[in-house]
């Protein structure tokens, strides 16, 4: 190879090592609350946020904090499973970026709401 391709290579790895440093830096931390919209946890309104409030979401932990969501990690938690989420009780596991992002590796919903059953009649 030549210096200059080396030099390429060896840029473009600290580049994404100083991207993903604040993730590493800090070991994984659990967090439980629910997936709600942010004003829904601005206003208060955490067990009836409105869907047409629901973006952005974030996660509105047990002790009332309030973390944004990153998406920005490769093994992060896709969107159709935060969506899933909306409203319900959940166990959240990732990195606190900050102190007011999360960045979800996994996401798990602890109570899923109950099925519904419409009878005609």
């Amino acid at each position: 190879m030549n210096m200059l391709r080396k030099g390429s290579i060896a840029a473009a790895i600290a580049v994404c090592a100083a991207l993903a440093a604040p993730a590493l830096a800090q070991e994984a931390t659990k967090l439980k609350g629910r997936i709600v919209g942010e004003r829904c946890a601005k206003a208060g309104k955490i067990g009836e946020c409105y869907l047409k409030w629901a973006e952005p979401m974030v996660l509105y932990t047990e002790d009332g904090d309030q973390y944004a969501i990153d998406f920005g990690g490769r093994h992060g938690v896709p969107q159709e499973r935060l969506d899933e989420a909306f409203g319900q009780e959940v166990e959240v596991q990732g990195w606190v970026i900050g102190e007011t992002k999360v960045q979800m590796a996994q996401l798990d919903i602890l109570r899923p709401a109950a099925g519904k059953e419409f009878f005609k009649g």
